[in-house]
């Protein structure tokens, strides 16, 4: 376990500036990039600390924030109109991460929770929560278990569809970069009350529900060592996804819904039985629906790619996905594919999808080669030569059609694919062997490395193939 980072305080950074201009003899600007400087060296924590803050413009933002916080303070203690001084600090809030960490450090969210929960005005509390939900944007460290018990309250009260889906945007930001509050969530049950509201409540609400399922499973806080983000996924996964599935079949027609409800069961699919469960719900009949219905939207269709990487985890599904009589998705996913070739990111995300779909699978390789897949693959690479997500995912795709199936070799190598193949081995070398597997596969000359012989302490070889 690492050592725990010392936080660095507002007040500690201006004295190590002022430090630096007396001592130093540096300008405003130099020294308080020296300090900054000097405790990251350190190791230290300093997501609470904000180098704007620490100048004359900061200062005076800095004036600006405490005045606004005291008189919220006062004045909602004496029931006097606070509305305006919410709204202001929102909105400097909005304008730079600076002035929400000072914010933050002046005690704003304290301020603000305690407005939140003594409040009965609906006015007041949207405009609270949007102030909150502005203030722990990138900022999330202000979260403690008081405002943890105040989500889930609101979440739980028979309050307003906005001050639901208010409530649901501020949990969100508060699971963003933070492993803390992602589990703190977690152990409160936060998932038995954004169950009820996806299966209860309007689409706008089920939305911002789906948001903050997703951000409960990221795995994106760089000072934990080891995030819960799988079994987080586990847990959801187990008591949602058949609710997912069923609003997918409901509403078919109901486009951003649709996009967000394929893009949380992908987020979903860490477990293989998890893969079952979807399909067993309808989950491939609604993915053929779904690309067929909205095959003009490239966002729809790159997360209907991604979501057949993940159910094709499991191998049964994936021998579904294209074997099954009612599903025979090959001709959807080739059209698909041709249509959009013209995005990149799309089109990665589809190549991504049939390297996934062929992976230990002859029948799936031949299913895909017959429905013309080699000739638009080869296309997009040489479309996106400097694309290294589109030329890795093709050099996947490529190796995992041909490797159990050399007799698509001949059709690869006829669209040209071995010179693009050996451009990357000189213009990709972080993926180097990824290329040299795919080349390797359809028979082309290459000459491989072995990291390990096992004999006599030999640490390299080398040997070229075809």
């Amino acid at each position: 376990m690492p050592p725990k980072k010392v936080k660095i305080t507002q007040k500690d950074f201006e004295q190590a500036v002022q430090e630096n201009i007396n001592d130093l003899g540096l300008d405003e600007v130099e020294a308080i990039e020296e300090a900054f400087k000097q405790f990251e060296v350190q190791g230290a924590d300093l997501s609470g600390v904000s180098k704007k803050s620490a100048g004359v413009a900061g200062s005076q933002k800095l004036g600006e924030i405490k005045l606004l916080i005291k008189n919220i303070k006062e004045k909602s203690k004496a029931g006097q109109e606070f509305t305006k001084e919410i709204q202001d600090l929102k909105l400097l809030c909005d304008e730079d991460i600076s002035n929400r960490v000072a914010a933050g450090n002046e005690g704003a969210y304290t301020v603000l929770l305690k407005v939140l929960n003594d409040s009965i005005n609906n006015s007041i509390k949207t405009d609270v929560l949007k102030a909150l939900t502005s203030l722990m944007t990138k900022n999330p460290d202000l979260l403690d278990i008081e405002g943890v018990k105040t989500i889930i309250s609101f979440l739980k009260k028979n309050e307003e569809s906005i001050i639901k889906r208010l409530t649901l945007k501020w949990a969100k930001q508060c699971c963003v970069m933070q492993e803390k509050n992602r589990q703190c969530f977690m152990e409160n049950d936060i998932v038995a009350h954004i169950k009820e509201l996806l299966e209860t409540s309007e689409s706008e609400i089920q939305k911002e529900v789906m948001s903050l399922m997703r951000a409960l499973v990221l795995d994106d806080d760089v000072r934990v060592e080891f995030g819960n983000a799988h079994e987080a996924a586990r847990i959801i996964a187990s008591e949602t996804l058949c609710s997912l599935t069923a609003l997918m079949n409901k509403n078919q027609n109901d486009e951003k819904l649709v996009f967000e409800l394929m893009n949380t069961i992908s987020a979903l699919m860490v477990r293989s039985e998890f893969c079952q469960k979807v399909e067993t719900a309808g989950g491939l009949e609604l993915i053929k629906k779904v690309l067929t219905l909205f095959s003009n939207n490239e966002k729809i269709v790159k997360q209907s790619y991604k979501l057949i990487k993940a159910l094709a985890g499991n191998d049964e599904v994936k021998k579904d996905l294209l074997q099954s009589k009612n599903i025979m998705l090959a001709p959807i996913i080739f059209r698909s594919l041709d249509n959009h070739k013209g995005n990149p990111s799309c089109a990665a995300a589809g190549l991504s999808a049939i390297a996934a779909l062929t992976l230990r699978s002859p029948e799936n390789s031949k299913i895909l080669f017959n429905a013309g897949l080699p000739e638009t693959i080869v296309e997009i690479m040489k479309l996106y030569p400097n694309d290294k997500t589109v030329q890795k995912s093709g050099s996947w795709a490529i190796r995992n059609m041909v490797s159990r199936s050399r007799d698509q070799c001949g059709t690869f190598l006829s669209f040209g694919v071995e010179e693009v193949l050996q451009e990357n081995l000189i213009r990709h070398k972080d993926f180097e062997y990824d290329t040299k597997a795919a080349l390797r596969d359809l028979g082309c000359k290459v000459i491989l490395t072995e990291q390990w012989t096992g004999k006599g302490g030999a640490l390299t070889t080398k040997k070229t193939i075809g």
